[in-house]
C-alpha cells in the first residue's frame, strides 16, 4: 500500500510538472502550433509538409522539385488555392508559361475570385504569353474590386500599359516604314511610267496600235460604269447603244469563258493567282475603282458556274479565284501593298534580265517579250515567298495552339485523376485505418511518456 501511494504521488508530480510546462510553452507561443498540429488529420499534416518542401525548393530556385512537391500536395488537396498559386509561380519561373496560366486559372476558380494574389498570378502568366490586355484586366480586377492599394497590381498594370504602348509604337514605326516604301515605289512608278511613255513613242506602229486599243478598252469600261447624263449631246453620241451592250462588248475582249477558266486554273494557279491584278487581267498601274469593278463584273459573268454548264466544277473554282482577288482589291491598304510588291518585282525582273543579257550574247536587251517574262517571274517569286512565310507562321501558330491544348488536356486529366484518387483515399477504409493507427500511435506515445 505504501508503494502504491508513493507511485501515485510520483504520477501526480509528473502531471503537475507537465501542466506547468504546457503553461510555459503557451506563454512562449510554441505550444500553440503543436496543439494545432494535433487537431489536423494525417493527410493535412502530410499536405503541409509537402507544401513546405516545395516552398524550400522554390526559394533555392530548384523549380522542378518544387513543382513536383506542390503536385504531390495537390493530390491530397486538389482545390487548395494557395498551393495552386505557388505551383503556378514555380511553372512560370521554370519557363512553362501555359502550365502557369492553367494553374493560375484554377487558383482563381477555387478561391471564388476573392483572393487578390490569385488574380495577380493569373495576370503574370498572361503577361508572359504576351496577352497584355487580358493581364491588364486581371490587375484592374484586383485594384477595382479586391485591394485598391495592392502594389503588385499597380506595378503590373503600369507594366502592361507600357508594353501595349511599345507595341503601338512599333506598329506605327512599321506603318511609317511601309509608307516610306510606298512613297518610294510611287516615285519609282512615276519614273517608270515616264520612261515607258518615252519608249512607247519609239515603238513601231503595231505596238502603238495595241497600246491604243488597250487604252480604248479601259475607257469604254469606265464609260459603261458611268450613269448617262440626260443631255442632248450625250443622246446624240450614244447612237442608241445601252450600257449593257457596252459591258458585253468588253466581255468579248476578254475572250471565251473556257479561255479564262484555263488561264485562271493553269498549272500552279494557286501561286500565280496570289497577284489579284493578274487574276483580273489588268495592269497594276490602274487604281480606279470603277475600272476594277467593271472588269470584275465582266470576268465574273464569263466564269460564273451558272454560265458554264459544260464545266461547272472548274468554273466554280475559277469564280472563287476572281472573287478572292476582288476582295483584296476592295481593301485600299492591301491594294497599295500589292502594287508595291509588283513594282519591286518589275524592278527585280529588269535587273535579272539585264544580268542575263550580259551573260549571254544570244539574248538581245531590246527583246521586250523576254523582259516581260523576267518581270513576271520575279513578281511571282515575291508573292510566293510572302505566301510561304505566311503559311509557315500559320503552321507554327497551329502547332503552338495544339501544344497548348495538349498541355491543358494533360492538366485536366491529371486533375481528374488526382481528384478521384483523393476521394477514394479519403472515403475508403484505408483512410480510416491510417487515421486510427495514427491516433493509436499518439495515445500509445502519451502512455509511454506518462509511464
Amino acid at each position: 500500500y505504501a508503494h502504491t501511494s508513493g507511485q501515485r504521488s510520483v504520477d501526480l508530480e509528473r502531471k503537475m510538472s507537465s501542466t506547468v510546462q504546457a503553461a510555459t510553452n503557451c506563454s512562449g507561443g510554441s505550444s500553440g502550433n503543436k496543439e494545432a498540429d494535433d487537431t489536423r488529420e494525417e493527410w493535412e499534416i502530410r499536405r503541409d509538409e509537402l507544401k513546405a518542401t516545395g516552398d524550400g525548393h522554390f526559394r533555392s530556385k530548384a523549380y522542378q522539385p518544387a513543382i513536383q512537391a506542390y503536385a504531390d500536395a495537390l493530390q491530397l488537396d486538389p482545390t487548395n488555392h494557395i498551393i495552386l498559386s505557388n505551383k503556378s509561380a514555380a511553372h512560370l519561373a521554370n519557363g512553362e508559361k501555359s502550365k502557369a496560366l492553367h494553374d493560375a486559372r484554377k487558383c482563381v476558380e477555387h478561391s471564388d475570385g476573392k483572393w487578390s494574389k490569385g488574380h495577380t498570378r493569373l495576370a503574370a502568366a498572361m503577361m508572359s504569353l504576351g496577352r497584355y490586355g487580358e493581364a491588364a484586366d486581371a490587375y484592374s480586377t484586383v485594384l477595382n474590386e479586391l485591394d485598391p492599394n495592392n502594389e503588385v497590381a499597380k506595378r503590373g498594370l503600369e507594366d502592361c500599359r507600357k508594353k501595349e504602348q511599345q507595341l503601338r509604337e512599333e506598329k506605327e514605326r512599321e506603318l511609317r516604314k511601309m509608307q516610306e516604301v510606298l512613297d518610294q515605289q510611287k516615285n519609282a512608278e512615276k519614273e517608270a511610267q515616264e520612261e515607258k511613255e518615252t519608249e512607247t513613242k519609239n515603238d513601231n506602229s503595231d505596238e502603238g496600235e495595241e497600246d491604243d486599243l488597250l487604252d480604248d478598252f479601259f475607257s469604254e469600261v469606265e464609260k459603261a460604269t458611268e450613269k448617262p447624263k440626260p443631255t442632248k449631246s450625250t443622246a446624240d453620241n450614244d447612237s442608241g447603244e445601252e450600257p449593257t451592250n457596252r459591258i458585253k462588248t468588253q466581255m468579248n475582249d476578254l475572250g471565251t469563258s473556257q479561255s479564262q477558266i484555263d488561264r485562271l486554273l493553269q498549272v500552279n494557279y494557286e501561286w500565280k493567282n496570289l497577284n489579284p491584278f493578274y487574276v483580273l487581267d489588268i495592269p497594276h498601274t490602274i487604281d480606279d475603282d470603277s475600272i476594277i469593278s467593271a472588269r470584275y463584273r465582266a470576268l465574273s459573268l464569263l466564269v460564273h458556274p451558272d454560265k458554264c454548264l459544260d464545266d461547272p466544277v472548274r468554273a466554280k473554282t475559277a469564280f472563287e479565284q476572281v472573287r478572292k482577288a476582288m476582295n483584296q482589291m476592295n481593301d485600299v491598304d492591301k491594294r497599295k501593298h500589292v502594287r508595291a510588291l509588283i513594282d519591286e518585282g518589275m524592278k527585280q525582273g529588269k535587273r535579272d534580265w539585264k544580268e542575263e543579257c550580259s551573260k549571254s550574247s544570244n539574248v538581245h536587251p531590246d527583246n521586250k517579250e523576254g523582259l516581260a517574262q523576267a518581270q513576271s517571274k520575279a513578281t511571282m517569286k515575291i508573292f510566293a515567298e510572302i505566301e510561304q512565310k505566311r503559311r509557315e507562321i500559320e503552321r507554327r501558330k497551329r502547332k503552338f495552339e495544339q501544344r497548348e491544348r495538349a498541355q491543358e488536356d494533360d492538366e485536366k486529366k491529371k486533375e481528374t485523376d488526382e481528384r478521384r484518387f483523393h476521394n477514394e483515399w479519403r472515403e475508403g477504409e484505408r483512410v480510416d485505418k491510417r487515421v486510427g493507427n495514427w491516433r493509436d500511435f499518439q495515445v500509445d506515445g502519451k502512455k509511454k511518456r506518462t509511464s
